[in-house]
């Protein structure tokens, strides 16, 4: 699990208490049973509405704040695929101090109404992570069940929290009441449309949002949906503390500053300096990956919850620590030697948006350490990678960069080296057996996150993952391949310079690329370059279009032709399908174009995505460019004796 970092601030603060507003809510006598509309049909779930409730209020003791959070929902199962989902009640644990009440009731399509408390409902106590989470099971749940369930959550106070209001089911009515007490309560919407309305409750103010028809998660390709979704924070600070946005980050800095930034360098970190690092070394660079190789090649990363994973004498003595702590021994080492280097928190933009306008410790889960001068990042509990760009789920994200003397600003994660991610392959083809048998002979680049991604599926598969691995390198998805050499150059995780491509040497033989038609041969040409994503489906694209990160292909491929044969079908190896920018700049393409030189047909290939981000109101130029790779993987040429 990433670590998250969370300001936790207590204040002192005396009020007169309320009646608690959970205390008198309750569901309506009678379920409202609610037919689904006609656009809903084909669902396996519709959710009829969810309300939540947050409630602060003072404490019995004068120092306390009590936080107070009552879920209630209604949700109705429409077929098979969803009655095993909606049985399990799981209840996120962190932070509660006491499960107050729960109740459920499911009315079957017949109207019979079965009912639970907490004296009756089952609950499991072998679910996974069960420390973490209560799960209940409910037992009846068919198709067409409509399940009701309220509970009551008393938790620690935290001046931050977050809801989601965007799930895997469409939700009718989706309602969010703040109720501050004694505290400021503030709101932050993200991906909605209604707005924040303050109100009363028995003369107490509340903020509340009411938002109709959330359409269910769409999963889309080239897109960050869960990041995506529909969702809030909020802010629950003491009035008399005076707490704005730059107050929580400045916080943030002080507290970490010990760990980031130490003062004390350890003993052994002198000795394990001056043994790693040549005594007259200057290039950051190197000193940098030397490091970084250092430390994941003897170091041991615990999920174990042992508060000694954070103490430095600990880890240093025993090899091992959590993902958090174990940047510590890369700042103990970096300042050791000299190094400058700022530190980056952030979060992986495919679950979690930073925002550096509303602070939200929700958002803090990942640490890198920056170094501005080689503009390059190590990720510290990323194993398979080492220093270069920053890892693929964490670049386009913003995130606060902290320096030595804990300045501190905001930036997005960008990729400083523009071609850093390639693939390049030579492919030469050759028949046998009057075009029988096709010999595909091919060299292979890999560099930037592609070559990350090869050696980590090369250093940390098991054998299965490994055969896996090979067919994806040897022409994947050629039917009946033979594998006749496979080599592979650059495999090992560290690398002295940066950018070394992975490199892979191959000589396959099939029989699946050609088939005889009267006189002529036809060969399935497009195959050589592998499966290709492919956007077929014409959809109206409601993500934002976003990539895995900006790359590159150049591909040459050289058909040797038989003595006595032609060639027909070149026309259909010519696209040029672009996306050009509006100043006029190629960021986006598939070109394809070939050449006949004596005895070879030679294809060239140009595919590139510069951005990582394009227009959804562009959506078709984009799909065409995917498309186009794919439609040049379904083209043959035909061999035709003169």
């Amino acid at each position: 699990m990433k670590n998250i970092v969370f300001i936790i601030i207590l204040f002192t603060y005396t009020i007169n208490s309320y009646s608690q507003y959970y205390k008198d809510y309750n569901w309506e006598k009678e379920p409202n049973i609610v037919d689904i509309a006609v656009d809903n049909i084909n669902d396996s779930s519709v959710g009829i509405f969810e309300k939540t409730i947050v409630e602060f209020i003072s404490g019995k003791f004068s120092n306390t704040i009590i936080k107070y959070e009552t879920h209630h929902y209604q949700i109705k199962v429409l077929n098979d695929k969803d009655i095993s989902r909606h049985s399990n009640i799981i209840i996120p644990m962190d932070e509660v101090i006491n499960l107050v009440d729960i109740k459920v009731r499911i009315v079957n399509e017949n109207g019979e109404l079965n009912e639970f408390d907490s004296k009756t409902i089952s609950e499991l106590d072998d679910f996974e992570s069960s420390a973490n989470f209560k799960t209940f099971h409910l037992a009846g749940v068919k198709n067409n069940s409509t399940i009701e369930v309220l509970y009551t959550l008393e938790k620690k106070y935290n001046i931050h929290g977050n809801k989601i209001l965007q799930k895997s089911y469409s939700i009718n009515k989706s309602e969010f009441l703040l109720i501050p007490g004694p505290t400021e309560g503030i709101i932050k919407t993200y991906g909605v449309d209604s707005k924040v309305k303050d109100t009363l409750i028995k003369t107490h103010p509340i903020k509340i949002i009411e938002i109709n028809d959330i359409p269910s998660i769409i999963d889309e390709e080239y897109a960050t949906a869960i990041a995506n979704r529909q969702r809030l924070s909020f802010q629950c600070p003491l009035p008399d503390d005076n707490m704005n946005q730059e107050d929580y980050w400045e916080n943030i800095v002080s507290n970490i500053s010990p760990i980031m930034f130490p003062k004390n360098i350890h003993p052994k970190i002198f000795e394990t300096s001056s043994e790693l690092i040549q005594k007259n070394e200057k290039n950051v660079y190197n000193i940098a990956n030397k490091i970084d190789d250092y430390i994941k090649n003897h170091f041991t990363i615990s999920d174990n919850n042992n508060a000694s994973l954070n103490n430095i004498d600990y880890i240093l003595t025993n090899k091992i620590s959590n993902d958090f702590s174990i940047i510590q021994v890369y700042t103990q080492l970096l300042t050791a030697a000299g190094v400058n280097y700022e530190i980056v928190i952030t979060a992986n933009r495919y679950y979690n948006r930073f925002d550096s306008e509303f602070f939200d410790p929700n958002m803090l889960r990942e640490f890198l350490i920056y170094f501005p001068e080689e503009k390059k990042y190590i990720a510290p509990n990323r194993l398979e990678y080492r220093i270069g760009e920053a890892p693929f789920d964490l670049l386009g994200n913003y995130g606060i960069y902290i320096d030595r003397l804990l300045n501190f600003y905001f930036s997005e994660i960008i990729q400083s080296d523009k071609s850093y991610s390639r693939i390049k392959r030579n492919i030469t083809l050759d028949f046998e057996r009057k075009f029988k048998k096709v010999i595909i002979d091919e060299y292979q680049e890999y560099s930037g996150h592609w070559a990350t991604n090869n050696r980590s599926m090369l250093n940390f598969s098991d054998e299965k993952g490994l055969a896996d691995f090979e067919d994806y390198l040897t022409a994947t998805g050629i039917a009946n391949k033979k594998v006749l050499n496979y080599d592979i150059i650059n495999g090992e995780l560290f690398q002295k310079n940066y950018k070394t491509p992975f490199i892979v040497n191959s000589k396959i033989s099939t029989e699946s690329l050609t088939t005889k038609t009267e006189n002529e041969y036809v060969v399935k040409i497009g195959n050589v370059i592998g499966i290709q994503s492919q956007l077929y489906e014409e959809i109206d694209r409601f993500h934002p279009i976003e990539i895995t990160y900006p790359n590159q292909y150049d591909y040459r491929i050289v058909v040797k032709i038989p003595k006595g044969y032609i060639i027909e079908g070149l026309e259909g190896l010519i696209f040029n399908k672009n996306y050009i920018s509006l100043m006029g700049n190629k960021i986006c393409k598939f070109e394809s174009n070939y050449e006949i030189n004596e005895n070879e047909l030679v294809i060239s290939i140009q595919e590139f995505y510069k951005n990582l981000r394009y227009q959804k109101n562009r959506y078709n130029e984009f799909r065409d460019v995917i498309n186009s790779a794919s439609d040049f993987h379904n083209t043959s040429i035909k061999f035709i004796k003169k």
